[in-house]
């Protein structure tokens, strides 16, 4: 699903007009800690793509409610490398300098603060199995079904199919013999409803349905219990249904530039989602308060 990989980059690190197979190599997740002035050591989650340029882009949080903050950089061809450290507001909040290990498993340096004052040690160790990344990372290679006719004749063998942008706004009944699938992009069509097939597709860990005109979303969603990763960024939603909560191993979410002025209380059930977008929709500041309260282990970017 290459097409979900690029739009995942396109939204946390603003990279424009690439595709992933012929400019990108993997992310990596780190997890670890930085050693504080008072001895304590503040456990930080960070992750980071390394462009062919060697070009380094990420992310970093301590506290999932406070929101991550952006990371930008170079890998040297001795493996050290730095970060810039920026908020929201574009304003530098600090410097990562540090090494990454020979095997890729291991990150430690300095992180400095943006006066360059204060510097405090780092150390980080890959973690795999546990990020949304591990699912991008692993579907990525599959083959890609462009033909829906062609995977429903040869439906044993489809794990991954894209047909993007090719005018769609319904998918064949038949769909649900594709026993196997893991992956679909819809991105970039025209459907108004969730197509209610996908629910029949049990073994899908991602769904794109990017930039459709979509305005509902049934509660038959809420039987994609497999489903890691969900993308419904540019369409025309005003409100999810209370089944979203049932999508317990959902890792990501994307509802971006819809026009959602709240989410269902049962979002607070989402306890493994790791990163939500919901940024450009209705939100007031009461409900975003309301948001970090039920999500208080989720990034969320408004």
């Amino acid at each position: 699903m290459k097409n979900i990989f690029t739009i995942l980059l396109l939204l946390n690190f603003s990279i424009h007009s690439f595709s992933q197979d012929k400019f990108f190599r993997p992310t990596y997740v780190f997890e670890g800690f930085i050693k504080t002035d008072k001895g304590k050591k503040l456990e930080i989650n960070l992750n980071f793509l390394v462009l062919l340029d060697s070009t380094l882009v990420g992310s970093y949080y301590y506290k999932p409610q406070n929101g991550s903050l952006k990371l930008v950089g170079k890998l040297s061809n001795n493996n050290s490398f730095n970060f810039v450290e920026r908020d929201i507001n574009e304003n530098i909040t600090g410097f990562f300098d540090g090494r990454l290990s020979s095997d890729k498993t291991k990150i430690s340096g300095l992180w400095t603060t943006p006066n360059k004052d204060k510097s405090f040690d780092f150390e980080l160790n890959q973690v795999k199995g546990k990020s949304y990344w591990d699912f991008i990372q692993k579907n990525r290679d599959l083959y890609e079904y462009k033909d829906l006719k062609r995977a429903i004749r040869e439906k044993e063998k489809v794990l991954s199919i894209d047909v993007a942008s090719q005018d769609l706004n319904v998918l064949p009944k038949k769909l649900y013999k594709l026993t196997n699938i893991v992956s679909i992009n819809l991105l970039g069509n025209k459907f108004t409803e969730f197509p209610s097939v996908l629910s029949k597709l049990k073994t899908l860990d991602e769904i794109s349905l990017s930039s459709n005109k979509l305005t509902n979303v049934g509660p038959e969603i809420g039987e994609l219990k497999n489903l890691r990763i969900l993308i419904m960024n540019n369409n025309q939603l005003k409100s999810l249904p209370k089944e979203i909560g049932e999508l317990t191993n959902l890792l990501y979410l994307e509802i971006g530039n819809n026009l959602l002025t709240n989410l269902p209380e049962e979002i607070k059930y989402l306890t493994s989602l790791q990163e939500l977008h919901i940024e450009r929709n209705k939100l007031s500041e009461i409900e975003k308060k309301r948001l970090k309260k039920l999500l208080p282990n989720c990034v969320i970017h408004f």
